[in-house]
Parts: C-alpha cells; sequence; structure tokens
C-alpha cells in the first residue's frame, strides 16, 4: 500500500511540477523510477514550499548547462504560477553573476521564449 500511495503521491505532484495534462501512467522503467523517487519522495517532502523546490531545481538545471531541463522547469512554474516573470529574471541575473554569462543567456533565452508563448509579460529590470 505504501508504494500505491508514493506512486498516486508522484503521479500529484508530477502533474503539479510539469503542468502536464496527459494522464502518467509510467510503462517505462525510468519515468516510473522518476515519479517515485523524484515526485512521489522528493517534492512531497515538507521542508522546502514547492516555489523553493523550483528555483533548486531551475538553478540546478542551469548552472549544469541542462538547458532542456532548465526550459522544461522554466516552462512549469510560470503555468503554474508560482513563479512569474519578473522573479525567474531575479534568477537569471543571480546565476549570471555566480555561475557565468552564458549560462544565464541561456537560461534567460528559454525565459522570453516561454513568457511569449503564454502571454505573459517580458520581465523587466524595474
Amino acid at each position: 500500500m505504501a508504494n500505491d500511495d508514493r506512486r498516486a503521491r508522484g503521479k500529484r505532484l508530477f502533474r503539479e511540477v510539469t503542468q502536464l495534462d496527459d494522464a502518467v501512467e509510467p510503462s517505462d522503467p525510468f519515468l516510473a523510477f522518476t515519479i517515485d523517487e523524484v515526485f512521489g519522495d522528493v517534492w512531497s517532502r515538507p521542508g522546502l514550499t514547492r516555489k523553493e523546490r523550483r528555483l533548486v531545481s531551475i538553478t540546478a538545471a542551469a548552472t549544469s548547462s541542462m538547458p532542456d531541463e532548465t526550459s522544461f522547469h522554466l516552462l512549469g512554474a510560470l503555468k503554474s504560477g508560482d513563479l512569474t516573470p519578473a522573479e525567474l529574471l531575479e534568477v537569471v541575473i543571480q546565476i549570471a553573476h555566480y555561475s557565468g554569462w552564458p549560462k544565464a543567456a541561456s537560461t534567460y533565452r528559454s525565459l522570453l521564449t516561454h513568457c511569449a508563448s503564454l502571454g505573459l509579460p517580458l520581465p523587466t529590470n524595474d
């Protein structure tokens, strides 16, 4: 039963975090492991809010030069409303100063693309 609860919790959090509407039926072993471990266990832990976990995940992906994963997390954060374009611009600025301009530039381009596709206002430096 604990594994069923873990899987159900993982599926729910996967949908919330990714904002994917498709049913999540993990027939692929790596996706099943991801849903159980990453979403069923890590994202459901107490101690950090979902917004805080998003900030950590976006930063980790961006600073590890993983543009696909960074884009994936940016889109989920924007679609869910967990983070605003302005907040994400601040993340980009922080990344630029602590991890380098190329990583921040890639993240910024992805942020702008997602804002435009979602009809969100572009972040400003005000």
